[in-house]
């Protein structure tokens, strides 16, 4: 049951399931719907819970002693009405455990901004975590039988009629954890990806299963990692000063906000290669990865090309690492590798211009990026005045040869 309130300010306080990294920064988006609300008031409800449905632990360590409503969604209204003033504001109470309070405010999205990658991830992580089981299974809830492990358990079912409790769908089942306590947590992973799949994506299968996975792993990147995801208002200083230092634009964001780039993806491939090839005391990882962007990105890429780029000199750096077994050399064979696929993207966008001439064809292929550049670079080369005027040039140079090699009159 819903019951809408108006709720003094003081009583209320950010929930720890809720999807925003940073809910105000006082910036022109936050100013304007500040703005708004003073003109206008709060025209769409707060949603809180009562504080006392909260399960998890808040780890930004609020002082709750006033509080006794948790913000699931609209944590963005709730600070422009206390900037406009307001002391009071109209909520939606909700009663929520913390999986459902965390799906409302992961597909929460009016007035407030989007979510980057980094709190999408973080948000499906944080929902992965509530449903997936606490430990290995030991016996098929269906029949008794004793299983060791997911693998055996799924095995188990392909081969007979038993069925495990729970869908993506309807969700997970109530079962009793090894304490005795009543858990909504289904017995597999495999049952809580495709969970987590179907409710965030529409569908559950493999392709799906795939894409949560990723964001699981970009939610399991360190923090200065995952800042390369966040808007530049977001970033905390020691993040700025982090990125700044290995020449990255504090300016930009990487990926979509929506979690489609997959740029997270290549970023999570990339540290996760330098892990595994490389030495502890050889290369950091972080330092790796951040080294990397900051040398390999510029301005004209898009996303698609710095997807790319990324994977081309993944594949370069690993097989050199590979190849070489002591820290020293492989931290040279990084240094390396990264110098020259620099020099070369370097050579392409700061002395040639990367124009379009292509215009009514994907323009975000690789082979009409790659035409783009030559295009650009025979301009150059030619002096010619215009687009017309080299295509005339080409034209006429590819008759000539045709003919030359047919015997042409």
């Amino acid at each position: 049951m819903i019951e809408r309130r108006d709720l003094p300010v003081d009583s209320l306080v950010l929930d720890a399931v809720q999807s925003r990294d940073e809910a105000w920064t006082g910036d022109e988006d936050d100013r304007k719907l500040a703005d708004s609300i003073a003109a206008d008031g709060v025209l769409q409800d707060i949603i809180v819970r009562p504080l006392e449905a909260v399960e998890l632990a808040d780890e930004q360590g609020s002082d709750t002693d006033e509080a006794t409503y948790a913000i699931v969604a609209g944590s963005r209204r709730y600070h422009a009405a206390m900037e406009a003033g307001y002391e009071t504001v109209p909520c939606k109470v909700v009663n929520a455990d913390d999986l459902d309070a965390a799906w409302t405010s992961l597909v929460e999205n009016t007035d407030r901004k989007e979510l980057s990658e980094q709190e999408i991830a973080n948000q499906l992580k944080l929902i992965y975590e509530l449903v997936r089981p606490r430990e290995e299974p030991e016996s098929c809830p269906a029949c008794g039988v004793d299983m060791a492990g997911e693998s055996e358990l799924l095995a188990h079912c392909a081969a007979t009629a038993c069925t495990l409790p729970g869908s993506p769908s309807d969700g997970p089942p109530v079962r009793s954890s090894s304490d005795g306590t009543q858990v909504r947590r289904f017995c597999t992973d495999q049952q809580a990806l495709k969970y987590v799949s179907q409710r965030f994506l529409g569908r559950d299968d493999d392709s799906a299963v795939s894409i949560v996975e990723g964001h699981l792993r970009t939610a399991e990147l360190p923090p200065v990692l995952q800042s390369l995801f966040k808007v530049p208002e977001d970033r905390t200083e020691q993040e700025r000063m982090a990125l700044e230092n290995y020449g990255v634009d504090v300016q930009t964001t990487l990926g979509s906000g929506e979690g489609k780039s997959g740029t997270s993806r290549e970023i999570v491939a990339l540290y996760e290669a330098v892990d595994e090839e490389a030495e502890t005391a050889a290369i950091d990882p972080t330092d790796a990865v951040l080294e990397t962007v900051g040398s390999l990105r510029f301005d004209e890429m898009s996303e698609q090309e710095l997807r790319r780029t990324l994977r081309d000199f993944r594949h370069s750096v690993t097989a050199q690492l590979e190849d070489d077994v002591s820290p020293d050399d492989q931290r040279e064979a990084f240094r390396e590798t990264l110098q020259n696929c620099a020099a070369a993207l370097r050579e392409t966008y700061e002395e040639v211009e990367p124009t379009r001439p292509f215009k009514k064809v994907d323009v975000l292929g690789p082979d009409t990026q790659q035409h783009s550049r030559w295009h650009a670079r025979v301009m150059q080369q030619r002096d010619v005045n215009g687009h017309g005027e080299l295509v005339r040039e080409l034209y006429q140079e590819r008759l000539e040869t045709l003919a030359e090699t047919e015997g042409w009159e």
